[in-house]
């Protein structure tokens, strides 16, 4: 478990500074999303439990080092993350909830997120996103393995087949031991499962294009290029959730705030593979994208390696 530091006594100011202002005891109508509640999965496992065999190892490629000192270890323990908390709290009581979902995983589905300013969360909430977050993930449409959706918070537009809605942290986990993983020849101590749906770019798009319920249902033009239809969402503070635009329109197309994963689908990108990198320009066989080339070629190495001696 990663400990609170010099950055997280300034987070705790900053929670201070949130619960001087309204902070709501029971989350708005207004802000809840579809998706896995709080209280509904349970066991989610400490991070202390991963870097046994997933760290300690090779620095340069291995998870455990390179989650450690990544944005999803820190994101609950940023500063600034905790000072926008506090300014959407005095700008909406209640709102802090949609920040915890992501950013405080597992204090969020332990019903840790109330009041919404974080003033209850605890001290392994300070992990930020969990390995067993995004290792329990499922696709919300349920084409794959399925995930802990209960009517009226079913994160999908209830077609035949279903579409999932993908943003705002809308996320559907498993509530089964089986860590699941894009890999089918996984050699764990633990029970895995591959999942197509961990190789996409909607899995990211889970948190990483956000959308903001409150100004979709009560804004004037729902926040969006485009107006929502009337009749498709309440307009009125405090109306049940099943009448809310969240519930009735997918992510992308209202409260717009981050568009991350969707300007990720529209590039080159989307259809690039990584085996494509040799065709690539110049210019952009560096950087970041390099980096993936090289921890791929890696990856196959080590993979043949125990083949060999397997």
């Amino acid at each position: 478990m990663l400990r609170w530091g010099r950055a997280s006594t300034l987070a705790l100011a900053a929670m201070a500074v949130a619960s001087a202002a309204r902070a709501a005891t029971t989350v708005p109508t207004d802000v809840r999303l579809p998706g896995t509640q709080p209280g509904e999965v349970s066991g989610i496992e400490s991070v202390s439990k991963c870097d046994n065999c997933h760290g300690h190892f090779e620095p340069a490629g291995e998870p455990w080092f390179n989650w450690s000192g990544s944005m999803m270890a820190h994101a609950s323990r940023d500063p600034i993350f905790w000072a926008t908390v506090a300014i959407a709290e005095q700008d909406f009581d209640g709102s802090g909830d949609l920040c915890l979902r992501c950013h405080v995983g597992e204090g969020w589905l332990a019903g840790r997120s109330t009041p919404t300013d974080g003033s209850t969360l605890a001290e392994g909430d300070a992990d930020g996103v969990q390995c067993d977050i995004c290792h329990r993930l499922t696709n919300p449409d349920g084409s794959e393995h399925l995930g802990v959706q209960n009517a009226p918070f079913l994160a999908h537009d209830g077609g035949t087949p279903p579409t999932g809605f993908y943003g705002s942290g809308m996320a559907v986990l498993s509530d089964a031991a089986a860590k699941l993983g894009p890999y089918s020849d996984a050699e764990a101590r633990h029970q895995a499962l591959q999942s197509h749906f961990h190789r996409s770019e909607l899995l990211c798009g889970t948190c990483h294009d956000v959308s903001n319920p409150v100004t979709g249902d009560l804004a004037p033009g729902n926040g969006a290029q485009q107006p929502l239809a009337p009749g498709t969402f309440s307009g009125v503070p405090g109306s049940p959730v099943d009448g809310k635009a969240a519930f009735n329109h997918f992510p992308y197309e209202y409260g717009v705030v981050e568009r991350t994963t969707s300007e990720h689908q529209a590039s080159l990108f989307a259809t690039t593979r990584v085996a494509d990198y040799a065709s690539l320009p110049v210019e952009l066989r560096d950087g970041s994208i390099q980096k993936a080339w090289l921890q791929r070629c890696d990856r196959q190495r080590r993979r043949r390696a125990r083949r060999r001696r397997g």
